[in-house]
């Protein structure tokens, strides 16, 4: 007992002795920078001509941009375009932007590669089978969470599932065809033009898309750890080989063209800066619209890339906390960042053409 009691003593003291001495040494850590890394970003679809690759340098300290990088896009193995640079709008930008055009098809492989001085990036993703769409059928409805009620336009969509294990993104599209008018009601020859804009659709009612996280409207543990389903994805373990249903909602007032006068001036892009507002004012305006829900495919690292996304805004700040920490998945070769590929199928709910009198004619009050 009494060498058990003296062996205790000396270990007490080794450790007084060594927290002391570690009160007077300095350990100095080797904090440095890490060594560049590539970053390469960019959301393919097969419904726009017009698409977007960004590129950035990675250090642990700053993010700079990439400019004068060679970004070359192939199509199933055969070069199908060269993107080329966006100017800088402001000075310290933190990514530069690189645009090509290219129509992309269900089945193609698409690769894109970008050079900047010894980095090589890369990434090879398939274009995933486009979702059939069987119907649509809309109705109003009103519905509360956290004591507010909306009116919304409810969109029951029905599709056809793809094979396998599949994955889908709900979104919505509105296009406005503008043509100015002379006296007659005639179109003015180089006086018209197209606009196009997204349109939020709300899906957190929709245990579907949101996939059993949806807003009940309590404030339970529960509700609060549910990442918000921002980017609108889900999977077809509901309805796997079957037909699907969805019902997203839009407001009820959010996609419908303006009656009376309040609608905006359309400027034709040939007149650059130099805007003949007297002219644009002095004309008759027709506004058609049309209004679409998509229903994009996509593959499951994409998937599961907007669902890490989805964690990290949810919490990434405030509730850090509560969760463990997120990592974004990556699938660029030599570098980091992800390339994804979707294909659209859409389906319209709303159509409206409406005529507008000269804006000169509007009596503000």
């Amino acid at each position: 007992m009494a060498i058990l009691t003296a062996m205790k003593k000396i270990v007490f003291l080794s450790v007084l002795s060594f927290l002391a001495a570690s009160c007077h040494e300095e350990v100095v850590l080797p904090v440095g920078d890490n060594e560049p890394v590539g970053v390469m970003n960019a959301q393919l679809n097969t419904l726009e001509p017009v698409h977007t690759v960004f590129l950035s340098v990675s250090q642990k300290s700053r993010v700079r941009s990439m400019p004068g990088a060679q970004v070359r896009i192939f199509v199933n193995g055969m070069q199908a375009a060269v993107a080329e640079e966006i100017p800088a709008a402001y000075e310290g930008e933190w990514e530069t932007a690189y645009t090509f055009e290219s129509v992309f098809k269900p089945g193609d492989e698409i690769r894109i590669e970008a050079r900047s001085g010894e980095m090589t990036l890369s990434s090879t993703v398939t274009v995933p089978e486009a979702v059939t769409i069987s119907s649509l059928d809309t109705s109003t409805v009103r519905m509360s969470y956290m004591g507010d009620a909306s009116t919304y336009l409810q969109l029951k969509t029905e599709f056809e599932d793809l094979p396998g294990t599949s994955f889908y993104r709900v979104d919505g599209r509105m296009v406005d065809e503008f043509t100015y008018l002379d006296e007659e009601g005639n179109p003015v020859p180089g006086y018209s033009g197209t606009s196009e804009s997204s349109l939020w659709v709300e899906t957190g009612f929709d245990p579907v898309i949101s996939e059993g996280a949806g807003k009940t409207g309590g404030a339970d543990l529960g509700a609060l750890l549910a990442a918000e389903n921002s980017y609108h994805c889900f999977s077809d373990t509901p309805f796997s080989g079957r037909e699907g249903t969805i019902r997203p909602l839009v407001y009820h007032d959010s996609f419908r063209l303006p009656e009376g006068f309040h609608y905006g001036i359309y400027v034709p892009d040939w007149m650059g800066d130099e805007i003949d507002w007297e002219k644009l004012r002095s004309m008759k305006r027709k506004v058609s619209r049309c209004v679409t829900l998509q229903l994009r495919s996509l593959d499951y690292p994409e998937y599961h890339y907007f669902k890490s996304l989805e964690i990290l805004e949810t919490f990434g700040t405030d509730m850090s906390f509560l969760v463990e920490p997120t990592t974004l998945p990556t699938n660029v070769e030599g570098g980091l960042g992800f390339v994804g590929v979707e294909t659209v199928s859409e389906i319209p709910f709303y159509t409206c053409t409406q005529e507008y009198p000269p804006m000169d004619d509007v009596i503000y009050y």
